[in-house]
């Protein structure tokens, strides 16, 4: 549900929302008809309604303030950076660019 509010809404920073918002663009753009529609998920759903109670029952967990190096967090930044680049260039097929160089990094 938060999905559609957040496309009612165009909050546009979310990046969830851009994506759908991206795809529902290339989709309509080649002729595809998109319904959108909200399904709750947690209804009378047994392994639904336990993952939900396993992800409220970590609220109980007690918060550390345990401090770790900065440079641990390279390497997942660096690999999230890099999939970003390559998600933005293969939307670039149509560039000459893309003919010489399909993947990014090589």
């Amino acid at each position: 549900m938060s999905s559609l509010q957040a496309l009612n809404g165009f909050k546009l920073e979310l990046d969830l929302i851009q994506k759908i918002l991206k795809d529902f663009s290339n989709l309509t753009t080649i002729g595809k008809t998109v319904m959108l529609c909200w399904i709750p998920s947690h209804v009378n759903i047994l392994g639904n309604e336990n993952a939900d109670l396993a992800a409220k029952s970590t609220l109980s967990l007690l918060i550390t303030n345990m401090r770790f190096p900065a440079y641990d967090l390279a390497p997942h930044v660096s690999k999230f950076c890099s999939k970003e680049w390559h998600d933005i260039w293969d939307d670039c097929q149509g560039n000459k660019l893309y003919a010489i160089y399909p993947n990014v990094g090589d």
